[in-house]
């Protein structure tokens, strides 16, 4: 996976773009190939600590994609190859 990743909250390198395995999912997730993302306002609060969610670094910035579900758990809205 290749994602921009918040290492820090301050300073001009605070980001970095990392090619990293995810992390294990929870067989509660809808894990989604992600085509496009956008980035938004609240995005940059996000990555100077100021949006009113506050994750602690390292973490993916993000809050609107779009793509392809790869995988969903039985009862969600969604299935695998919906867009």
């Amino acid at each position: 996976m290749r994602a921009v990743q918040v290492i820090r909250l301050d300073g001009d390198d605070r980001l970095k773009v990392v090619d990293d395995a995810p992390e294990p999912a929870d067989p509660r997730d809808v894990i989604i190939d992600v085509h496009a993302a956008g980035v938004g306002f609240p995005d940059l609060l996000m990555t100077k600590g100021q949006y009113q969610v506050k994750p602690q670094p390292p973490f993916l910035p993000g809050l609107e994609i779009a793509g392809v579900v790869r995988s969903a758990p039985d009862g969600a809205n969604v299935k695998p190859g919906d867009r």
